[in-house]
């Protein structure tokens, strides 16, 4: 059983390490486009171009492609064999990547009506739509190549080689900060740079993972002397490869929703006049660190190693990796959602506000991380309950979550933009990702995956009463961790430090009190001592 979980926590940390350095890449990439866009017409303008191919980066790399094949894939590999895995894989390669150019080349046709309904705020503004759709046109290339990036990081997750999908989006980072000192007035579209730049990435991410596949040997070539098996078993790949676009659809919608959310965030935001799509971005960028490093982390992880659990029949482990997903999750996401809600103005400031980034604009996107901070614990919860439906085979049900989800943010929305302007939009994602959180969470009780809430203190127990007093002793804990910051804080500004020593001093003083904090009350979950541990001991 160790084993088994070992392989959940290994995979997990992997992947958190190297998406936290894509992530600071990312922070580093959009430091540059604030320097040299701001927070205005011109960030606009790409920021709507990128959205497109941004919302299939991520709806492939870290949903439904991945959870509709995923499972398909690891009980194929489990149960019928490395050779028959593959031959499935490389069909449902061909067909995605033939649908994917079909698709681009449709959007590309009808770009104009598309942008129109991106960003409808900006209709009556003929020059600026025009650019956009000039820029979308070229950036929509990004999407084939990142999906089929997404599919064969698959195949690498599925062989114990997460590293190498977490990796990618380093590639794409460093293409647009390198794009971004090109940036000038000369250029009818400000930011073309950066949308060149963005496919280039894309394609460099699609021949850096294919170089890892056959360098690490994952598809192991030497077995396909003999085709009598595909052959042989046609008929019942061909039944699998329907069964995948069959769950597809519903994936996309279920799995993709914070991104959905996120896409009618920009839409209603179009109609609140240019700056507040970049308001809400650039605020998204940091309150979706956490999600990016440990959800995105854990949801990855934790769809391959509970497809494997559900190929082998195993409940138990099934449930034992849930809740230690979760706990994992409120560990990380409390103490950064409080960090955010207390220290935003100071956040965008150091990380923003230079060049074309102003005062106002600081003050404008600290609104909206506040209201988008009240929902990253939501968010991360989330990305772990999602995949306990994906990798049984179960699309339907996070589809129909989704859209009950989708229906409540764009009513929400429209009602707190109201009093609120762009941070009402960014509250109302916040409130239904909890509301998404709580009917997850009970869906999942009720059908066993989690075990049913016994009012107990033990730290072994596994259940949902267990996960929410964790979540209450993390809460103290973190409230200490804030309290202590913000007289430190007080202290430094009384020595006239600069906002920046300020920011830096502060976070690296409360990652100290949080880890110490946690480590004298043993609130650090057990399963990630247990990797450390491993891990000195390896060094040794």
């Amino acid at each position: 059983m160790k084993d088994k979980t070992s392989f959940f926590i290994r995979g997990f940390t992997e992947t958190a390490f190297f998406t936290f350095v894509s992530r600071i890449s990312g922070f580093i990439r959009d430091i540059f486009i604030a320097a040299f866009l701001g927070a205005g017409i011109f960030s606009d303008i790409f920021i709507i171009a990128f959205k497109l191919p941004n919302l299939f980066r991520r709806i492939t790399a870290e949903g439904a492609l991945t959870s509709a094949f995923l499972p398909i894939y690891s009980k194929l590999k489990e149960h019928k064999g490395d050779v028959f895995a593959f031959v499935y894989f490389k069909k449902i390669l061909y067909q995605v990547s033939i649908s994917l150019f079909v698709t681009m080349t449709i959007l590309q046709i009808i770009m104009p009506f598309v942008i129109y309904f991106l960003a409808p705020g900006f209709a009556d503004n003929k020059e600026v739509t025009s650019q956009i759709i000039t820029l979308t046109r070229i950036t929509i290339i990004f999407m084939p190549l990142i999906s089929v990036a997404s599919l064969l990081g698959v195949a690498t997750n599925v062989s114990g080689r997460f590293w190498i999908l977490a990796f990618t989006p380093i590639i794409l980072n460093i293409f647009i900060i390198i794009s971004c000192f090109l940036i000038n007035d000369y250029w009818i579209i400000k930011s073309l740079p950066l949308a060149i730049a963005t496919v280039l990435a894309g394609l460099t991410q699609v021949v850096f993972i294919a170089i890892m596949i056959f360098k690490y040997d994952i598809f192991k070539y030497q077995g396909f002397k003999n085709n009598s098996l595909q052959k042989k078993n046609d008929y019942y790949i061909k039944i699998k490869i329907i069964e995948t676009w069959k769950k597809f659809i519903p994936a996309a919608f279920g799995g993709g929703i914070l991104q959905i959310n996120l896409l009618v965030d920009t839409i209603l935001a179009s109609l609140l006049g240019f700056g507040s799509i970049s308001y809400l971005y650039f605020a998204d960028r940091i309150a979706q660190l956490p999600l990016g490093i440990i959800g995105i982390a854990l949801g990855t992880t934790l769809l391959v190693s509970l497809s494997k659990s559900n190929a082998n029949r195993d409940t138990n482990q099934f449930s034992k990796e849930l809740i230690i997903s979760i706990r994992i999750g409120l560990f990380f996401s409390i103490p950064a959602a409080l960090v955010f809600i207390n220290f935003s103005d100071l956040l965008i400031k150091v990380l923003f506000e230079r060049g074309e980034f102003s005062f106002q604009e600081t003050i404008q996107t600290s609104h909206a991380l506040l209201a988008y901070a009240l929902g990253v614990p939501a968010f991360i919860m989330l990305k772990s309950c999602q995949p306990a439906f994906l990798a049984e085979g179960n699309t339907k049900t996070p589809m129909y979550i989704g859209f009950i989800l989708l229906i409540l943010n764009i009513i929400l929305s429209f009602s707190l933009m109201i009093f609120l302007k762009h941070a009402g939009i960014a509250l109302a994602t916040s409130l239904v990702s909890w509301i998404g959180t709580i009917i997850y969470i009970t869906l999942l009780v009720k059908t066993g995956k989690i075990t049913k809430p016994k009012f107990s203190f033990e730290k072994k127990d596994t259940n949902l009463f267990s996960v929410i007093f964790y979540g209450l002793k993390i809460t103290f804990i973190s409230c200490l961790m804030i309290l202590s910051m913000k007289l430190l804080q007080y202290v430094l500004e009384i020595n006239n430090l600069n906002k920046t020593s300020i920011l830096i001093i502060l976070c690296i003083f409360g990652f100290f009190v949080y880890i110490l904090t946690s480590k004298l009350f043993k609130y650090i979950p057990q399963e990630l001592n247990y990797s450390l541990f491993l891990k000195s001991k390896k060094a040794k």
